[in-house]
C-alpha cells in the first residue's frame, strides 16, 4: 500500500511532485497513475483487499489532477466519495485549473482541498512541498485510517 497516491497525466508536473513527495516525507511509498480509469481500478483493487482489522489500507494522501484521459478527476473523486471506506482519505486537487465550476463542484464532491499549479517551477516545488508536508505530518487521521 502507498503513502501518497499521485494521479497525473502529465509525465513531468507527475515527476516533479513524486520527487518532492519522497524529499518532503522520506519513509512515504508512492504509486503514480496516470489517468481516471486506472486510479479507480486501483482503489477498486484496495477495496478487495482487506488489512488485518478487515478495512482496507489506505493512502494517507491522494493528489488528484483533474484533466485527466479516459475519466476526468472529477469522476474518480466522485467514485471515491460514494464509497464509505474512503471518507477519511484525504483528496487534493491539483490542478491547473482555476475554473470556479471546477473549484466548486470538486468541493460538493468531497474534496479536502483544490490547489492550483503554479506554473513557475520553484513555486511548483514551493506548493508541493507544503501540501506534502501539511497533510503526511500535521495533518491527523482518524485511528485505523
Amino acid at each position: 500500500m502507498a503513502d501518497v497516491v499521485l494521479v497525473d497525466d502529465n509525465s513531468n508536473d507527475a515527476d516533479l511532485a513524486l520527487r518532492v513527495v519522497r524529499k518532503t516525507s522520506a519513509s512515504s511509498s508512492t504509486v503514480l497513475l496516470e489517468d481516471g480509469e486506472r486510479a479507480i481500478d486501483y482503489f477498486k483493487q484496495l477495496m478487495s483487499q482487506p488489512g488485518e482489522d478487515g478495512t482496507p489500507d489506505l493512502p494517507k494522501l491522494l493528489l488528484l489532477d483533474l484533466k485527466l484521459p479516459k475519466l476526468d478527476g472529477l469522476e474518480v473523486l466522485k467514485f471515491l466519495r460514494a464509497q464509505d471506506v474512503f471518507n477519511t482519505m484525504p483528496i487534493v486537487v491539483l490542478s491547473s485549473s482555476r475554473e470556479i465550476s471546477d473549484v466548486r463542484r470538486a468541493y460538493e464532491l468531497g474534496v479536502n482541498s483544490f490547489a492550483v499549479k503554479p506554473v513557475q517551477f520553484d513555486q511548483y516545488l514551493t506548493r508541493i512541498s507544503a501540501l506534502v508536508s501539511y497533510w503526511m505530518t500535521i495533518n491527523e487521521l482518524p485511528r485505523g485510517a
